[in-house]
């Protein structure tokens, strides 16, 4: 049944998202054809237009990825749909773990969504290599690569997207708890959820400062205006285990807050 439920909730949000895939890698295809032609004021004028609005493409993705599973979830589980929802014959833990998946999923799809209209619009063997010449410094001292640290930093940032949804989901359910002004309550409660996680990553940093001297002294040392770069491995390393850890918390508690409902 859960299979059943996430198809339905994959099939509801890839049909409002396909939009914006659709406009991202078509701008991005007329921005990579208009600068290589740039023969004339006029084409690049035209290939800056496409340029900036493949950008606003990729932010649009984000945005509505992160709005259109919230909107979803709340008309889905305290809306209208709600009652129908809620007299299948399901586990209410399905429930929310369909639009847990549903929101990774669709997240995983965005992310590789932006990496293709990226390169579709901008990388060239040029690009690459100014890039690579750029993070190589940085490749050497922590003995990696410079795709590895893209990758990385990539990875990071998709957690950080994604416990922005998820802070959401624990908004919506805590908030449709009250009686009155719901909406208000779910956005404060989703602030809280996401400024929580955020404290607990910092304390995370600071106890690994405290207990690390070689990574705390470049962290933490007011001679320093940039730190070590040397430190971020560990850092990054942290950074990860604490956002799986935390992912992990606010699933359990969200679907043992999901148990009592009241719909509008």
């Amino acid at each position: 049944m859960l299979g059943k439920l996430l198809k339905y909730d994959l099939k509801a949000n890839f049909k409002f998202l396909a939009i914006f895939y659709t406009l991202a890698l078509v701008f991005a295809v007329i921005t990579r054809i208009l600068f290589a032609i740039n023969n004339s004021l006029f084409l690049t004028i035209l290939a800056y237009i496409f340029n900036g609005a493949t950008i606003a493409m990729i932010a649009n993705i984000l945005i509505n990825n992160l709005m259109r599973a919230w909107v979803h979830f709340k008309g889905n589980l305290y809306g209208d749909e709600g009652y129908l929802m809620h007299t299948l014959p399901v586990p209410r833990k399905c429930l929310y773990t369909s639009k847990f998946l549903m929101g990774l999923i669709t997240l995983i799809v965005s992310t590789l969504i932006i990496a293709a209209t990226m390169a579709i619009a901008w990388l060239t063997p040029e690009s690459f290599e100014m890039l690579k010449s750029f993070l190589a410094p940085m490749a050497e001292i922590l003995d990696s690569t410079a795709i590895e640290i893209v990758l990385l930093m990539i990875f990071v940032v998709f957690l950080e997207v994604f416990v922005m949804l998820i802070s959401g989901y624990t908004g919506i359910i805590l908030g449709f708890k009250k009686l009155s002004n719901r909406t208000g309550w779910a956005i404060l409660f989703g602030f809280i959820s996401y400024i929580a996680i955020q404290l607990v990553i910092l304390a995370g940093m600071f106890i690994l400062a405290g207990v690390n001297p070689e990574i705390g002294e470049p962290l933490l040392s007011s001679e320093q205006l940039v730190p070590d770069i040397s430190v971020l491995r560990p850092v990054y390393i942290l950074s990860i285990v604490l956002y799986f850890i935390l992912i992990a918390i606010s699933y359990v508690l969200s679907v043992k807050w999901f148990k009592k409902i009241d719909l509008d």
